[in-house]
């Protein structure tokens, strides 16, 4: 078995570059197509979380690919082929890496602009560089659609002067780098089993408490929506995802909701949702963990511990869980607290986060 290139031909390790980067691409670009008319909800996420490990994977073997071509090199297209036609091969070829490894960072970009955490298939997390920033996140999106169809066009040039190659021209181009492709196609075998997920229930509640003037005040958000990831036997592996409708506020007082609403305190026009996410949850004691993460309201985005006990019940298949926690924040710390409302004196500073949750296990 010839590892390396040679004259005549590609060796093992650049065909498993080759079509393991292939079979991603091929993969990713449906998965990206489909996944983004799908509505929010655990399906979605499962395809975006797939979709963003899948893409730092194809970056890896696109890396590994790149150092190997400039320490091997591939052996010279045919002699007899014209000027114009080689060129054109060595364009296609570089617009198709630079494609390729732009949309990967492009997709980093996207996750790590909008907040988002990046894990390679939970594993490894990828600290972001970047703020959150909407308008950039805005941007990227853009670029992310316009580089798809651009690879999706250099891949139809490609295979087209391929398959041009072997049964019009008849000559080697095409099968010095046939061979391999079940080899590649292991790398997908491997990849790590998913924690389960769970389908929150309408019952659960989203609950928040703080004093004013002396008088302890329980408010709920109506609308929210949690994604959930959670193995007990894999606890580390769990992931929570929750966005929250902040015009949804509910104190059973219609003047003091519109106050909370207001460009002083949550500012819901300019700030519309509030965001915990965590991709890690630790245990603590028996029926008893912790969920690691960040909580952002308004622009601010600050460490969260959340503390919750978790009840399961099997059944068959599935399950059912119940979960419970409570965790108190500073509101002047997520700038809750502008104008006149900065004072303490009418309401305290400490605001208590409550979860309610009822959740089934989605069969897979």
């Amino acid at each position: 078995m010839q590892l390396g290139n040679d004259g005549q031909k590609f060796g093992v390790v650049a065909k498993l570059f080759h079509w393991s980067a292939a079979l991603l691409v091929f993969v990713l670009l449906p998965i990206g197509w489909y996944m983004h008319d799908l509505p929010r909800g655990l399906e979605k996420f499962r395809y975006v979380e797939l979709h963003k490990s899948l893409g730092l994977l194809l970056l890896l073997f696109m890396i590994g690919r790149s150092l190997w071509r400039a320490y091997n090199p591939p052996p010279p297209l045919p002699a007899d082929l014209p000027g114009w036609e080689i060129l054109a091969a060595k364009l296609t070829h570089w617009a198709l890496y630079g494609a390729l490894f732009g949309q990967v960072f492009i997709g980093m970009g996207l996750v790590w602009t909008a907040n988002s955490p990046l894990t390679f298939f939970g594993w490894i997390p990828v600290p972001s560089p970047f703020s959150p920033d909407r308008d950039l996140h805005e941007l990227g999106e853009e670029l992310h659609e316009l580089f798809a169809f651009a690879i999706s066009g250099l891949l139809v040039i490609h295979i087209g002067a391929a398959l041009r190659h072997h049964f019009i021209l008849k000559n080697d181009i095409l099968r010095r780098m046939l061979p391999v492709m079940l080899i590649a196609s292991g790398v997908f075998i491997m990849a790590p089993v998913k924690a389960a997920t769970w389908n929150v229930a309408p019952a659960s509640q989203l609950l928040f408490h703080f004093t004013q003037t002396g008088m302890s005040i329980t408010g709920k958000f109506e609308r929210f929506d949690a994604r959930i990831e959670f193995d007990p036997d894999k606890p580390e592996d769990g992931r929570i995802d929750v966005t929250i409708d902040i015009a949804s506020l509910d104190t059973q007082n219609a003047e003091r909701d519109a106050t909370l609403r207001s460009a002083e305190l949550f500012d819901a026009g300019k700030f519309p949702q509030a965001r915990f996410a965590a991709d890690k949850i630790r245990v603590v004691g028996t029926d008893h963990y912790e969920a690691v993460g960040t909580l952002t309201i308004r622009d601010i985005t600050l460490p969260l511990v959340l503390p919750f006990a978790l009840q399961l019940e099997k059944d068959g298949g599935g399950g059912n869980a119940s979960a419970s926690g409570m965790v108190a924040i500073s509101r002047r710390d997520f700038g809750l607290a502008q104008g006149q409302w900065e004072s303490t004196d009418i309401v305290a500073d400490e605001v208590k986060i409550e979860i309610k949750l009822e959740a089934v296990q989605a069969l897979n």
